[in-house]
């Protein structure tokens, strides 16, 4: 009957050892947690730079956009000088041509 029981001093290593075991355990949910709470902090973080690269890539279309409309304008004032100076060239030949034809008349 006395091989059933375990003396004092066996009792007492398997406690030690069992509070060491839950130290140890203990140590490593807490890590777990710490770890949990930056990967929700990195996850939070990436959500809002992905936001924030949205708005600039949008920002980014809309002066593409007007820059187009910038350089358009020079070749759009090119456009019009060229044109009114045949305007003018054309008006000066055709004013010509009446007063040559008005002056054998």
């Amino acid at each position: 009957m006395d091989n059933n029981y375990i003396s004092r001093t066996e009792h007492n290593e398997y406690v030690r050892r069992m509070e060491d075991e839950h130290k140890r355990l203990n140590n490593r949910i807490l890590m777990l947690e710490k770890t949990s709470a930056q990967m929700h902090e990195l996850v939070k973080n990436v959500g809002i730079m992905a936001t924030n690269m949205k708005h600039m890539a949008k920002l980014q279309n809309d002066l593409n956009e007007r820059l187009e409309r910038l350089e358009q304008v020079p070749s759009n004032n090119f456009n019009v000088i060229k044109n009114s100076v045949f305007a003018a060239i054309g008006a000066a030949l055709g004013g010509a041509i009446v007063s040559a034809m008005l002056m054998f008349l």
